[in-house]
């Protein structure tokens, strides 16, 4: 299967697309200036006594409908506690400044430092891994960690250095072979891959994003590719991403299953239809 390019100079590592740099997303800071004085205050105060990241606390506190208790209960009674307070924020800041971009007004760490980041922990810029990491990080955008994103996600998965990392490498490819734990992290790629307030991933990235998810998992992923690169090049929405992979699943390679009155986004019925033409065509020409 074809691979999406790896560029050195594209800020959109790990994953390759070949688009355009990612606008600033809003971070923590933004998500802050939208509460008022009371939540503010409560996030401050988790932060402070679960020694977590202010985004951290924000998602916390917004599962438990703002109650500050049950908040902390909630992440004192969660893995991710125990792992966040068996690492040394010392070391984990001291991993963000190493790749960290050497613009002062960035606190972030961008397509350079995540390349080394990628090579550091001995992994291919397109490994689906990475997207397991980045999504431990809650990160936002493909192509840079904010300072939020990344510490909190290395004390997440309980690594405050490289080796640590690596030796967790085993356990987070497994939750690819998890099929509840892989949707997820497909979910989780249509929004990190898009660009910031757009409703849809643009094809190449969607095609270069297929391919490093489902190669191997899916018979007919560049096939599919080729097909919407011919006969759509538009944008993708989140419904076709979503129910591609649903389709994926449930539609063998010979399209055993599938029904044509079920409810697909017009895109796979046209490229359901457009295989059984070819098919029938080249039964004809044998025949």
């Amino acid at each position: 299967a074809a691979k999406p390019s790896r560029a050195k100079t594209s800020s959109r590592p790990c994953v390759q697309t070949g688009q355009d740099p990612p606008r600033p997303h809003q971070g923590a800071s933004a998500v802050m200036n939208k509460l008022n004085r009371a939540q503010k205050d409560k996030v401050r105060r988790f932060a402070t006594v679960a020694d977590a990241t202010e985004e951290m606390a924000f998602k916390i506190l917004k599962d438990a409908r703002w109650d500050l208790e049950v908040g902390l209960e909630m992440f004192f009674t969660m893995p991710m506690a125990a792992a966040a307070s068996s690492t040394d924020p010392a070391l984990v800041e001291a991993l963000f400044l190493k790749y960290k971009t050497e613009d002062e007004d960035d606190d972030m760490i961008g397509a350079a430092g995540i390349e080394q980041f990628c090579d550091d922990i001995e992994i291919d810029p397109i490994d689906p891994v990475i997207l397991v990491i980045s999504l431990k990080m809650s990160a936002q955008s493909m192509g840079k960690y904010t300072r939020e994103e990344f510490v909190g996600g290395m004390r997440k998965m309980g690594a405050d250095s490289i080796e640590k990392l690596k030796a967790k490498l085993p356990a987070l490819r497994a939750e690819l072979q998890d099929d509840n734990k892989f949707k997820e992290v497909y979910q989780y790629s249509f929004n990190f891959a898009k660009e910031l307030n757009q409703k849809s991933l643009p094809l190449e990235t969607a095609s270069a994003m297929w391919k490093v998810l489902l190669t191997n998992r899916w018979a007919l992923v560049d096939e599919w590719c080729d097909f919407l690169a011919a006969e759509h090049n538009k944008a993708i929405s989140h419904d076709t991403w979503v129910q591609a992979l649903e389709f994926s699943r449930s539609i063998g390679p010979d399209l055993q299953g599938y029904d044509p009155a079920g409810a697909w986004p017009y895109l796979i019925d046209e490229f359901v239809e457009a295989k059984m033409e070819a098919k029938a065509k080249l039964a004809s020409s044998t025949g």
